[in-house]
């Protein structure tokens, strides 16, 4: 594999940035689904239910795992619940 290509791989363009950054601002489903799950496994730190707190509208254009997420979260809240009695 030659310098050139290398660099090439390693190059992002400027669409690549752009839905990065859309990714970042748009409330959004996987990290929400991430979240939910890893909090099914231990308790989230704080930084972490802001962030679930912030994405929970989902992706406001469409429905895509919106059933799954709340199934998710309740099966979360209902760990959490009996984990502090």
């Amino acid at each position: 594999m030659s310098h050139s290509s290398k660099q090439k791989k390693g190059k992002r363009t400027a669409t690549d940035v752009f839905f990065d950054t859309v990714g970042a601002v748009v409330p959004s489903c996987g990290p929400a689904l991430r979240l939910v799950e890893l909090g099914q496994e231990r308790p989230l730190k704080l930084s972490e239910k802001l962030v679930l707190f912030y994405n929970t509208p989902l992706c406001l254009h469409c429905n895509c795992n919106r059933a799954k997420f709340k199934e998710e979260k309740a099966k979360m809240l209902s760990i959490r619940g009996s984990a502090e009695r």
